[in-house]
């Protein structure tokens, strides 16, 4: 079968949506499928990777990362924040360049456009509007919803809901990662959803053998929301108890923690992103690990799988409104309360990938 993945973010990225295009390249190529992926073009050299996953890589002019807040000024932190949220920049400048690079692919039975960004769903629909189709069936595969996430201070502006429609029309079908994600979507396209959940290569994860740690150590990784998926109002729950622990957390967001490092010392270790794989393993080794809740019924953090797969509790907080006793338990090495990600098994990557063929059948 001939398949194109096409994608906002590809390896050696550490996202989401990152691991679920690496994932099924991989697996599809593993099947001996011929498997053609199209992301944003970049500096990294990938002959080593197609040693071992003979598949093929193009490239268009997208955009490679949103720009960061870090070292800019308040008046350029509101005029980014402005043309993010009414213009979808800068997501929405790869609609073109993946067109003009889509035009004159066709022949494939199997399309699997991946989003975030969802401007990657917005240039197939221009494209199959166009009559321009390059595959005999579109999955549209969605991470989070775009129009109608429950995220209200970032919901997108009415008059971008025609790129969404169209879509959603178009596409044979739209894969979403958790039942929580039906809501997301309209009402008349519902019909269209399936359930495929993030997928990894099960047999590559390495995990080292548990002791207890001295003192109750924990660790978190991944983004930080302030007011919403907020490590800081746990820190102050910890100082204010005045317990001993050691938190690592593993982010690109260090700057947010100045205060806290310099009041806690060695209790607070912060830590670049390191690959996916090399950090299972350090998390295997903690006592327990730190989900943050923010209350959005519609997604499920692929940060759950990972946690789950290193075999340590999960205490699961919103950060919002903070349970003290599921805190104060773990902190005493009681995990009863613990966060259960049901059937692991739903999420090796051998039974995702063929989640996907079935669908073309």
């Amino acid at each position: 079968m001939k398949i194109l993945l096409v994608s906002g973010s590809f390896y050696p990225q550490n996202t989401p949506r990152a691991f679920r295009t690496t994932e099924l390249a991989k697996r599809f190529c593993a099947m001996g499928h011929d498997v053609t992926v199209y992301i944003p073009k970049n500096d990294y050299d990938y002959s080593s990777f197609l040693n071992t996953t003979p598949i093929s890589i193009h490239f268009y002019d997208g955009v490679k990362e949103k720009r960061r807040f870090v070292g800019i000024s308040a008046v350029d932190r509101i005029i980014f924040r402005f043309l993010n949220q009414f213009c979808n920049y800068p997501d929405g400048r790869n609609v073109q360049p993946l067109m003009r690079a889509l035009r004159k692919e066709t022949g494939y039975d199997l399309l699997i456009s991946i989003a975030m960004p969802h401007s990657v769903h917005w240039a197939m629909g221009k494209l199959y509007d166009k009559g321009i189709k390059a595959a005999k069936c579109w999955i549209a595969d969605c991470g989070d919803p775009f129009m109608l996430t429950e995220t209200a201070s970032f919901r997108p502006p009415f008059y971008l809901k025609p790129l969404e429609t169209r879509w959603c029309r178009l596409c044979e079908y739209i894969s979403v990662p958790t039942e929580k994600s039906y809501g997301g979507y309209y009402p008349e396209f519902r019909d269209k959803i399936r359930v495929i959940p993030q997928g990894f290569d099960f047999s590559v994860i390495k995990r080292k053998e548990y002791v207890r740690n001295p003192v109750p150590t924990l660790a978190y990784s991944g983004s930080l929301i302030p007011g919403r998926r907020d490590l800081m109002p746990i820190l102050d729950k910890l100082i204010e108890k005045k317990v001993d622990f050691e938190l690592h957390v593993y982010t690109s967001q260090k700057g947010l923690f100045t205060t806290y490092k310099e009041q806690l010392g060695n209790k607070l270790q912060l830590h670049d992103y390191i690959p996916r794989l090399d950090l299972l393993e350090k998390l295997s080794s903690m006592d327990f690990l730190l989900n943050l809740d923010n209350g959005i019924t519609v997604q499920t953090p692929s940060k759950l799988i990972d946690y789950a797969l290193t075999g340590r509790p999960i205490l699961s907080l919103n950060s919002c409104d903070i349970n003290e006793d599921l805190l104060d338990a773990f902190m005493n090495g009681d995990y009863s309360g613990q966060y259960i990600v049901n059937n692991i098994e739903q999420y090796n990557i051998e039974k995702v990938a063929q989640q996907f063929l079935d669908l073309y059948k």
